[in-house]
């Protein structure tokens, strides 16, 4: 049976508050107030954008949404979790400093910011799921003990994933160092000899030390390899490589099944609104050129299904750029996260688009 994905276009001409009173609506179309209890935490799952990325969804455009949950009862805080890559959002401090320089902060916001995996990422909660790769997965403490949980993706292109919304929001976004160490064991990423050029950027950017100069050319040690994906992203000239075929697959299967695990905790008490603005090639983990981005403005979406919202922004992305998102972005397939997804039950990929009034 299709699932219902409420729809409000978004153009050029849409300024801030045009934005604002769109999210509103379609909290209420989406019916997400009836996902909340009285007094009970709920979690605002965001990217906070990693450091010089311009395209993350601004706090200021999400005050409509902050407005609902309190005015239906709810206590609302921002939320992400530590990322296994070394940057802006590798631990608590930094992270939090990071989202207060994106303007996520309780003067500007009403709403404080918690890390939901701890000071380090250490922080976990074993979920079982029917998985093909595993039968249990670890979540995020703060999101496992939350009343309700309302995912705010943006929409983009993904240099492993192939794609990332929803279902790589709620799975790698929410799960433990432990999970994403699981999600990315499968990626293990070689370095070309004949293109490297011995400029140790890779180096300088890899949590684990795996890589090493050999002579006058990197090499990756696939035994401390976490599979990050930090060397491939660093290196500009393209002398990193994946196996992507094989290792993305995995990836993404794995995705699927943490992200089961989020939803099997928080059963009937999740809400997903997707934007499909300032769509880059990249996710918000990298720096960011706006003068870069594949679609400007195309919409925001919102639904109770994960997977139907996928598939529904992705068919949006494809009309805008009137070609495949392969073609415009990494020649990745991502359809693994989508089949694996509707396969371990967290919905559907036949949906009913329902547009509304903003």
């Amino acid at each position: 049976m299709p699932s219902d994905v409420w729809f409000s276009p978004l153009t050029d001409q849409h300024d801030d508050d045009d934005i604002r009173a769109k999210v509103g609506t379609l909290f209420d179309a989406a019916g997400m107030a009836q996902l909340l209890r009285p007094r009970g935490l709920v979690a605002i799952k965001v990217h906070f954008g990693e450091l010089d990325n311009h395209n993350f969804v601004k706090p200021r455009l999400l005050a409509s949404l902050v407005d609902r949950i309190e005015q239906a009862g709810g206590k609302p805080f921002w939320t992400d979790t530590n990322t296994l890559y070394l940057g802006q959002r590798s631990n608590a401090v930094d992270h939090i400093k990071l989202a207060e320089s994106h303007g996520f902060t309780v003067a500007a916001t009403g709403v404080p910011v918690v890390i939901a995996d701890g000071l380090t990422g250490r922080g976990e909660v074993r979920v079982p799921v029917p998985g093909k790769h595993s039968q249990e997965v670890g979540i995020a403490p703060a999101v496992a003990e939350a009343a309700a949980l309302v995912v705010i993706s943006h929409a983009t292109g993904h240099l492993v994933a192939g794609f990332g919304g929803a279902i790589k929001n709620l799975g790698m976004g929410l799960s433990s160092r432990k999970g994403k160490l699981y999600q990315h064991s499968v990626v293990k990423p070689r370095v070309d000899a004949d293109i490297c050029i011995g400029c140790r950027t890779c180096i300088a950017w890899c949590p684990t030390g795996a890589i090493t100069m050999h002579g006058e050319h990197a090499h990756i040690d696939p035994e401390a390899c976490i599979g990050c994906g930090e060397c491939l992203a660093s290196c500009q000239i393209g002398a990193v490589r994946f196996q992507w075929r094989m290792a993305s697959r995995g990836l993404q299967e794995r995705m699927a099944e943490q992200a089961a695990g989020v939803a099997a905790r928080l059963e009937g008490r999740i809400g997903y609104l997707t934007f499909v603005m300032d769509v880059g090639k990249d996710c918000d983990c990298l720096a960011s050129n706006p003068a870069d981005v594949l679609i400007r403005r195309a919409g925001i979406l919102a639904s109770l299904d994960p997977v139907a919202l996928d598939q529904a922004s992705l068919d949006l992305i494809e009309r805008h750029l009137g070609r495949p998102l392969r073609a415009a972005a990494y020649d990745i397939d991502f359809e693994p996260q989508l089949q694996a997804a509707e396969a371990l039950g967290l919905g559907s990929r036949e949906y009913r688009l329902v547009e509304v009034e903003g």
